[in-house]
């Protein structure tokens, strides 16, 4: 009796092992595909891409993104400008985002995805599932 308990919590082992080994991996391959873009990016930045990428909306705020995620209107600003096609360098990005003024509200900045940032979140997607 106590054998049999002992190789069923074997078997459930072995196959949480292999599921974890399994999701691990693809973690790894999806953060992979954003530390090609920089290898030194951080999560934050990680994180506002996400967002974006997720939402329901074409177009979202830099104001909402900095509520929804717990930043600054500067860390959310210096985020976006990383993914846009000229970052806050003069550098050229990675142009996955865009921004725009709203034209109801000229002080705020619309921020969406680009054709780009469309395709490299299909592959993200792609990684993860």
């Amino acid at each position: 009796m106590y054998q049999r308990r002992c190789i069923k919590l074997l078997e459930r082992v072995k196959v949480v092992s292999k599921l974890y080994k399994a999701s691990g991996k693809s973690m790894f391959e999806f953060m992979s595909k954003f530390r090609d873009l920089n290898n030194e990016i951080q999560a934050q930045t990680i994180q506002t891409f996400l967002y974006i990428a997720m939402s329901e909306k074409r177009e979202i705020p830099m104001g909402e993104l900095g509520d929804a995620l717990g930043l600054s209107q500067a860390s959310v600003s210096r985020n976006i400008s990383f993914f846009a096609k000229v970052n806050r360098h003069g550098s050229k990005g990675a142009n996955l985002l865009g921004s725009r003024e709203d034209p109801q509200e000229r002080r705020r900045k619309l921020v969406h995805l680009t054709s780009r940032g469309t395709q490299f979140f299909a592959e993200l997607e792609s990684k993860w599932s």
